[in-house]
């Protein structure tokens, strides 16, 4: 080892690794060291260390990198390690080296992001304080989940959750805004904002790392609504129709929801025990819907018209009862549930004929839209989609259900989607008639 007087930050600067050196270590004076080691990169990198014995072995204490940690900070350092060893001779203070260790091991205790976030959701499923402690639906576990997988796991899941900084949470929320997802964006700061919040409960975190960290601009629907119009959907129906490589599930699910204004996984979901024909009656129920509470659909004579296809659809009943799907209503090929992005797929398949890009969740705005368009009162078509009055006063003093005007309006949106297939008049809007 080499022995050196009079160190300064210049001479620790101008240490250099011969070709032939891997790692090196200097004694600057009694109990600090300067370590030199090379990198993979074949970059080199120096590091403080303080020599104490314990024991009667040798142990060596970081005390941090050059030049970040300059010369006098490592001479300062070393002292004061030093008194702490003179403590812990007469039984003062704890050995230094015993007190990193401890530090070491409660670092490698502390969980990391995705450990924290799964403990997130168990508390979740477990009760809500925002749901009076009620488990919250299993749908907000599997969208928290998605974003999280989507956007944050692979970046900073493996994170240490008490070394997490605000930089890096705002890079999950930036990786969302770069590929033009602003919804995503948004998802994923309110993620992280309820995964902090509880980590800050539990004593994982102290401070507040998400303090500063800018809500993106939330989701903002595009001007024009993406609904088809009457001769759109005389086109999308005959194409969908017409077309013998589509599943007759898809199919028949695609109908189905657009004469029912249900939400895509609503429909894909649907089992028959939820089905009363001798009342015209779909009970959706809570643990799948959206506001967590039971809604009933009335089914017009096309929408049973539907079911009493799906009823023919071929299915191999021994998968069905081994997947636990004999229920389903649509079934897939594999006579499990239909996969989530058949429907997707058939509609961008059929866009040219249909003359409109659609999407699933498309074709409940357009059943809303086709209500407006055939006199159905808005408030009356918000009700039909289980859509919840904004208007507290209304809520508070109007006690009626308006169930019969909702049942009206099923059949009118059935009959005018039959009406239009057979050859009746189109809702053409003025301008467009201009």
């Amino acid at each position: 080892m080499a022995r050196a007087t009079k160190w300064t930050d210049e001479k620790v600067k101008a240490q250099r690794l011969v070709e032939a050196q891997s790692a090196r270590r200097i004694r600057v004076e009694p109990g600090l060291y300067l370590t030199l080691r090379r990198l993979a990169d074949g970059k080199e990198s120096k590091h403080w260390q303080y020599r104490v014995q314990i024991g009667g072995s040798r142990r060596w204490l970081s005390l941090g990198a050059y030049p970040a940690v300059s010369l006098a900070d490592a001479k300062e350092a070393m002292l004061r390690h030093q008194r702490v060893e003179v403590d812990a001779k007469h039984g003062k203070a704890d050995h230094p080296v015993l007190v990193e260790r401890h530090k070491r091991k409660a670092s490698l205790a502390q969980p990391d992001i995705a450990d924290v976030f799964d403990q997130w959701i168990a508390s979740k499923r477990l009760g809500s304080p925002k749901k009076r402690g009620e488990p919250v639906r299993e749908r907000t576990v599997e969208i928290l989940t998605g974003v999280f997988d989507a956007d944050i796991r692979d970046r900073i899941g493996s994170t240490k959750i008490a070394h997490i900084t605000r930089h890096a949470l705002e890079s999950c929320i930036e990786a969302a805004q770069r590929r033009g997802s602003p919804g995503a964006a948004a998802h994923v700061y309110r993620t992280l904002r309820g995964l902090i919040t509880f980590a800050i409960k539990k004593g994982h975190v102290t401070g507040d790392p998400m303090m500063g960290v800018e809500n993106p601009r939330p989701y903002r629907p595009a001007d024009k609504v993406n609904a088809a119009t009457d001769a759109e959907i005389i086109d999308l129906l005959t194409a969908l129709r017409a077309s013998p490589r589509i599943w007759p599930s898809t199919r028949l699910a695609v109908e189905f929801q657009l004469l029912t204004g249900a939400r895509p996984g609503e429909v894909r979901l649907a089992q028959w025990r939820e089905i009363d024909t001798k009342r015209a009656t779909w009970t959706i129920p809570a643990e799948r819907f959206k506001t967590d509470r039971e809604f009933k659909v009335h089914l017009s004579p096309q929408s049973i018209a539907v079911l009493k296809q799906a009823r023919a659809i071929p299915r191999d009943a021994e998968k069905a009862k081994s997947k636990g799907t004999v229920d389903l209503i649509f079934p897939g090929a594999n006579s499990g549930p239909l996969e989530k992005m058949s429907i997707t797929h058939t509609l961008a398949r059929l866009a040219d004929k249909a003359g409109r890009r659609l999407r699933p969740h498309d074709l409940r705005r357009t059943f809303r839209t086709m209500l407006s368009r055939i006199g159905i009162a808005p408030h009356i078509a918000e009700l039909c989609l289980g859509h919840v009055n904004k208007d507290v006063l209304q809520r508070v003093y109007d006690g009626h259900d308006y169930t019969v005007e909702k049942i009206a309006a099923w059949d009118r949106a059935g009959a005018h989607v039959e009406a239009l297939m057979t050859g009746g008049a189109q809702v053409v809007p003025l301008h467009r008639a201009a």
